[in-house]
This record gives C-alpha cells, sequence and structure tokens, in this order.
C-alpha cells in the first residue's frame, strides 16, 4: 500500500483552508503566552493559572514549554527539577521538525539514538537502551512484556505529529514507573483539547516534505471546545521510500515503508475539580525492511506493525487531605509480522505475534506535610499491569500461485500464552523547591509473575539431537523488585544549584527472556529459565545553572548493574552454530556490570536574539560474564554492547522576534573501537569486512531557517548534511540520510 496519493489529496484539499500557526487554536487576542493554546495535558494541575476567558477552570493547566512532569509525576519548572533531565518542547519541535518521535531526541543532551532501519531508533541513554529504558506515552507504559533485550522500534509507534513535549529522565526511575527504568525514562506527552468559554473549531493542517527519502507525510486535527467539553481527533498519513545516505553510500535500497495513525482525544468537565480524559492512538506501519537481517536470496521485513492504545484518566483537583487523585485504565495492543523471503528455498516464513496489556493505576497527592522538615508533599499510589502475548509462525512456498501458510509451532517466538503480571505500591516526599534546599525521597516495592507454558519447541526442531532435547515444563516464575531513592538540591546562588541523587532501579524478567526462540541479532536464540531480576544502584552528582541569559548543566553518575540480562554463546547439542551458521545464544544473568557517565551542556544568550548552545556526552561501561561454551573459563571483561562513543552538539540560533529564526549546527561522534563480543558478531556494529575494528567517527553539518507567513502560517526549511558526509550512529544498520531538505508547513484555525 502507498499512502504518497492520499497525502497528497489531504493536502491539497486542506491548502484552502483558513490557516493559523499551530501554536494559536484561540483568538490571539487571549492566547496565554507560554502555553500551547490548543493543548492541556493530566496530571499538571499544580502549574500557574491561565486567563479565565480561554480556560474557565484556573486549577488545570496546559502542559507548558518550561513545565514538566515526569521526574516526580507532579507539575514543575525545568530548573528546579531534582534529576538530569532532558526536555523536548513544543517550541523545539516547531523549530527543528521531526521525521519520527525517536529522530525529535537526536539533538537532546544523554540520549544516543540507535536506528536499525529507517522505521526505527532506540534511545541509549547511560549505555542502556531495549529493555533498560522505559517508554511512557501520556504517562503509561509503551513497554511490554515482550520487550526484547536489543534496539526495538516501539518509540516509533508514536506519531510525531501529535507530541507536543518530549521529557527524558536519565538514570533510573523505578520507583515511580516500575520494572525496566534502569537506564531512564522517556515519557512523550501529546496534544489534549482546551476548553473554551464559548464554542471554538479545533482545526489544524501540517505536511512535510524531505529530499533523502522523497517523503510525504501530512496530519489533519479536527474538533470542537466548549466550555466543560472538548473533542478532537487526529489523521496522520506518510509515505517514506529508499533512503539516500552519503556520498559514498547513495541511494539505500529497501529502507522505505509506509504509515497511517489515528487518535481521538475526549476532554470533560464533570464538575469544578473533577475532569475525564478519553483517548485512544493508532497506528499501522507496513513494509519496514531489517537490511541488517537481508543478504541477496534472503530478506526480512517488518510487513506490518500495529499499536492500538485506548486510555482513560479520571482525575480530581481540590482542598481537603487529598490535594489531587486520578484513577487511570489503559489497553494497548501491539503487534508486529515479520516476514523472511527465502528466495534459494522458495519459501516465505511468517513470524506473528500479538500482544495486549491491561492497566490500572491509581495515585494520589495530600498537603505538605509540615511535621516534616521542608514541608515535603506526599505522593502515594499502586498500579497493576497484565500481558498476554500469542505467537505464530508458518511457512508458504514462493513459486505457488498464492501464498498458503502451513503453521509450525515449533518455529513459534514464544509457545501457547504466556502472560505477565506486574504489581506494586509506592510512595514518594518531595519538599518545597522554592527554598534554598530540598529534597525527595521514594520507595517502591513490586510483584512480578510470568507464567510460562509448556515448552518443547527444542525437541520438535531436533529430533536427531545425540542427546534428546528436554520438554520444558508449564511454570511460574514469580520475583519481587525494590526500588528507592534519594535526593538532595541546594541552591547556593541566585540560580545556581547542586544536586545529590542516589536511586536504585530493577527489571525482572520478562516473557521474551523466558522464552524467546530464533534469530536475534547476531545468533541464534535458545529459551533458558535460569533468570533473576537485575538490580541497579546510581549514585548521581551535578550542577544546574539557570541565570537568565545563561543555562547549563553537568552531571556526573556512577551506576553499578548486578545480574544484567544479555545474550550470550552457547551450546546445543555440543554444537556452537545452527545450520545456518549462527552462533546458539541464551540469556544468562551476567556478574556485574558498571557504568560511568558525564553529561554537559551550557546554553548562553549572546545577545538578546543570538543564542550559542553546546553538550556532550561521554559513557564508559564494563562487564563481567561467563562463557558457557568452555567450563572453567575465568569471567569475561568487556564493554556493553553498543555503548555510545563520546558525542555531542554545537548550535548558533539567531531569533530576532517572533516572526523568523535562523540556525546553524554540528552534531558529532567520535569514533567507537570499544566493542563487546557481541558486537563484533552484530553487522549494525562491524560490517562483515576485514579486520572490524570501529565505528567511523563524525560531523554533521545543518542549517534551518523559520517563519511565521502572517497570523497564519508557519514554515520550517532544514539543510540536513550540507557537506553530504556518510556516516551512522554507532550501532545502527543504517545510514544516515546524506545532504538533503526538509520542508514543513503547520497551520490551524
Amino acid at each position: 500500500m502507498h499512502l504518497r496519493p492520499f497525502v497528497l489529496m489531504a493536502c491539497c484539499a486542506l491548502s484552502g483552508a483558513p490557516l493559523a500557526t499551530a501554536r494559536a487554536q484561540q483568538p490571539p487576542a487571549v492566547e496565554p503566552p507560554t502555553a500551547p493554546a490548543d493543548t492541556q495535558s493530566p496530571g499538571t494541575s499544580e502549574a500557574p493559572a491561565r486567563d479565565a476567558a480561554t480556560e474557565p477552570e484556573t486549577d488545570v493547566e496546559p502542559v507548558i514549554p518550561q513545565t514538566v512532569v515526569t521526574a516526580t509525576r507532579s507539575p514543575q519548572s525545568t530548573a528546579s527539577q531534582p534529576r538530569a533531565m532532558s526536555v523536548v518542547t513544543r517550541e523545539d519541535l516547531s523549530h527543528r521538525p521531526a521525521r519520527t518521535t525517536p529522530e525529535a531526541l537526536f539533538e537532546s543532551e544523554g540520549v544516543f539514538l540507535q536506528k536499525t532501519n529507517h522505521g526505527g531508533g532506540a534511545p541509549i541513554i547511560r549505555g542502556l537502551y531495549g529493555q533498560h529504558v522505559l517508554l511512557l506515552v501520556d504517562g503509561v507504559r509503551l513497554n511490554n512484556g515482550t520487550v526484547r533485550s536489543g534496539p526495538n522500534q516501539y518509540l516509533n509507534t508514536v506519531d510525531p505529529f501529535l507530541v507536543e513535549q518530549l521529557e527524558v529522565v536519565r538514570g533510573p526511575g523505578s520507583v515511580l514507573y516500575g520494572s525496566d527504568a534502569l537506564g531512564g525514562v522517556v515519557n512523550v506527552r501529546t496534544f489534549w483539547p482546551r476548553f473554551a468559554s464559548e464554542a471554538e473549531p479545533i482545526g489544524a493542517v501540517r505536511a512535510m516534505a524531505g529530499s533523502a527519502d522523497t517523503s510525504l507525510q501530512g496530519h489533519l486535527r479536527a474538533g470542537v471546545s466548549l466550555q466543560d467539553t472538548a473533542v478532537a481527533g487526529a489523521l496522520s498519513l506518510r509515505d517514506f521510500n529508499d533512503l539516500r545516505g552519503g556520498d559514498l553510500v547513495g541511494v539505500q535500497r529497501y529502507t522505505g515503508y509506509q504509515e497511517g495513525d489515528a487518535a481521538l482525544k475526549v476532554r470533560q468537565r464533570l464538575r469544578p475539580g473533577l475532569q475525564l480524559y478519553l483517548q485512544y492512538q493508532g497506528v499501522r506501519q507496513s513494509d519496514a525492511p531489517r537490511l541488517d537481517r537481508s543478504v541477496p536470496g534472503d530478506f526480512r521485513r517488518f510487513s506490518d506493525q500495529v499499536r492500538d492504545f485506548g486510555h482513560a484518566r479520571l482525575e480530581q483537583t481540590g482542598a481537603g487531605w487529598l490535594r489531587r487523585g486520578a484513577v487511570e485504565f489503559s489497553v494497548t495492543r501491539q503487534g508486529e509480522q515479520v516476514d523472511r523471503f527465502r528466495v534459494s528455498r522458495d519459501r516465505l516464513e511468517r513470524d506473528d505475534v500479538d500482544v495486549w496489556t491491561v492497566g490500572v493505576r491509581a495515585e494520589g497527592e495530600a498537603p505538605p506535610v509540615s511535621a516534616l522538615p521542608g514541608a515535603p508533599v506526599p505522593l502515594f499510589g499502586a498500579e497493576v499491569f497484565h500481558d498476554k502475548a500469542s505467537s505464530s509462525f508458518g511457512r508458504s512456498a514462493l513459486s505457488g500461485a498464492e501464498l498458503d501458510f502451513s503453521p509450525r509451532p515449533e518455529d513459534a517466538r514464544y509457545p501457547g500464552e504466556p502472560t505477565a503480571l506486574a504489581a506494586g505500591v509506592f510512595g514518594l516526599l518531595s519538599s518545597d523547591v522554592a527554598r534554598p534546599f530540598s529534597y525527595h525521597a521514594g520507595l517502591r516495592a513490586q510483584l512480578h509473575r510470568v507464567s510460562l507454558p509448556e515448552d518443547g519447541r527444542l525437541a520438535a526442531l531436533f529430533p536427531d539431537a545425540s542427546v534428546p532435547l528436554p520438554v520444558l515444563p508449564a511454570i511460574t516464575q514469580n520475583a519481587v523488585g525494590l526500588a528507592g531513592e534519594l535526593g538532595v538540591r541546594q541552591r547556593v546562588a541566585e540560580g545556581v544549584s547542586v544536586l545529590l541523587n542516589l536511586g536504585s532501579g530493577f527489571r525482572a524478567p520478562n516473557i521474551d527472556d523466558y522464552l524467546r526462540l530464533g534469530a536475534e541479532g547476531p545468533g541464534y536464540l535458545v529459551p533458558g529459565r535460569d533468570l533473576h531480576p537485575e538490580q541497579s544502584y546510581t549514585a548521581e552528582v551535578g550542577t544546574r545553572v539557570d541565570r537568565g541569559r545563561v543555562g547549563a548543566q553537568v552531571f556526573y553518575a556512577f551506576t553499578v548493574v548486578d545480574g544484567l540480562v544479555g545474550n550470550v554463546p552457547t551450546l546445543l547439542d555440543g554444537q556452537e552454530l545452527n545450520p545456518d551458521g549462527l552462533p546458539y545464544l541464551t540469556r544468562q544473568n551476567r556478574e556485574r556490570a558498571v557504568i560511568h557517565a558525564l553529561e554537559a551542556a551550557v546554553s548562553v544568550k549572546v545577545l538578546p536574539s543570538v543564542t550559542l548552545a553546546t553538550h556532550a556526552t561521554y559513557t564508559h561501561t564494563q562487564q563481567k560474564r561467563r562463557d558457557l561454551t568452555a567450563e572453567g573459563e575465568p569471567l569475561i571483561l568487556e564493554p556493553l554492547s553498543r555503548t555510545p562513543p563520546l558525542n555531542g552538539l554545537v548550535r548558533a540560533t539567531w531569533e530576532p522576534g517572533e516572526v523568523l529564526f535562523l540556525e546553524g549546527s554540528a552534531r558529532w561522534a567520535l569514533a567507537q573501537d570499544d566493542f563487546s563480543a557481541a558486537d563484533l558478531l552484530d553487522i549494525r556494529t562491524c560490517a562483515e569486512v576485514p579486520d572490524c575494528a570501529r565505528t567511523p567517527g563524525f560531523i554533521v553539518f545543518s542549517a534551518r531557517a523559520g517563519a511565521k507567513l502572517g497570523k497564519r502560517l508557519s514554515a520550517a526549511l532544514t539543510l540536513q548534511n550540507l557537506f553530504d558526509a556518510t556516516y551512522r550512529t554507532h550501532g545502527s544498520g543504517v545510514d544516515e540520510p546524506g545532504r538533503s531538505a526538509v520542508l514543513a508547513l503547520e497551520a490551524s484555525l
């Protein structure tokens, strides 16, 4: 299915509609100067009040660029955050339009983006990724019980046209968010319609075109705002063709894919202080290839990638013993269909996986406890998430008149219908950040239960093994996760603070860890059940400066991860390689991993209209693991797979007013030659060339310009990779765009 005609028709049909800048849904005369006028997010009740003419109820605030919620689940200004954070605001997204949601993080400090294919994008935070970085959408877990150990494409299932703000907490976040939050937490906050004192239409159109992949994207948003009701729906279509890399690569064949997204948002004020939020988000991606897993005559692609997300939140704000309370219910379906075209064997192999996740969360915020030092505000809550997975595998002849798949349950990624249950309680005390000294302290306890069905796949796949392979019995694996954090913040001068944080995180083994069977990354995974939870311990010290024209933050973090789960070589029936030549791998708790991270960012307004900004991140990792292919061998010391090199950004922005901006940037990374054994086997990291020793460094220059074309239209133009450099980020399976242009237009009623 090609979406280009639909994108063109949608954009052309809407080109004659009244236009306005994307920051203004309400008339300019009543627009709050700091808030996107068409958005409001749940859980922001403590932000400053708005103009009552625009929003009759003043105790609920929209997302505003300098307010974030992820670190504490309560709105605070960026300058007063108790943790190391990276924030991509609505203004950032307007100036630097992102092709995908992951690519919106490309220029964020402390975040390194790995891309297996053009339809992927996995953030690496403090050397960790995949299962060890928790992804949220509007505060709800995007991670599920089948998130794999390597980089994944889940963040790219969020429509970038819906995004109002991205918030990244660097470091453990398990106290507030549970399992998986070892390296960090990425929270994608999407738009919400606002109330209006009189009936107001909601209407917006956005379009983006890129020359590197001759892509077209279109977005339509429509709805209505009333005094107590606001409804908005959205539709996005995008068509990406083969991506042209730098001058030494040219067009990378079979990198394009198509996508369609839909969303519906409903916000209802039931009475003063009580609001109901309802939403649906859906995405359908098709034909996204995996070039790193493809060779001539053996081609793989994500034929279908599906996500459906339904979410309801009831939120109460007011006085009394419960200053704020909320109850949430969510249902998420994530599915993928992977096709492998094995031409030499005249067959198509199809791998289907579906996961349904149901979640319930309740939280409350009480008034400050004046009896305790600093009058901290208590935040407390409980949550339950249940995952149910199913998978199937089939084969069909390619030469037949039509595809006719014969089921092969022994090749399925997971046997039967495994389930996972996580139930946790948490509490957090946060003192008043307006005081010179503030602190926060929190705890979480969580129970994990994974129900594994009987598994006879290995015995069925290898019936002629010299020693019969066992049928693994049905079993329930129980684990307990514990996390705590303690942090202090001392203001040493006006606008200058020193922060110290101690925290722990955990990740309980999931369905994928216990049951994954088949080709994964550089090897062939076989199931393993001898696993226990991972536990991380982090000490973080830093300083944050917010002195008007000067902003800066510098953080150093030291992390120890006990029992980090990873893929290690193993033997199957005495063999190291499978019939296709892939090494057998299994999941194992490694002895220990140590991570050092140094992150620095500075922004200086050298003139009223000129801002210079730069940031850099250094990560050093080391792990201890055993070699399961040789008994009695000493522990192996090596870096964690895909450890990012020293990398950063330099940017200069000229913004003489609200009408125009010009910007130049240079994004860079040094070469990386600190490889693990898995890196050397992975074609994404180490291509099939003699004496592969490193991922080359790069420096890429880009220029941007943007303007408001009257009151009702804005445009942004990006000229990327001005010198047509050939490069890819470390661990990626596709080269980044060569010299190219991206044009973005946005408007609304």
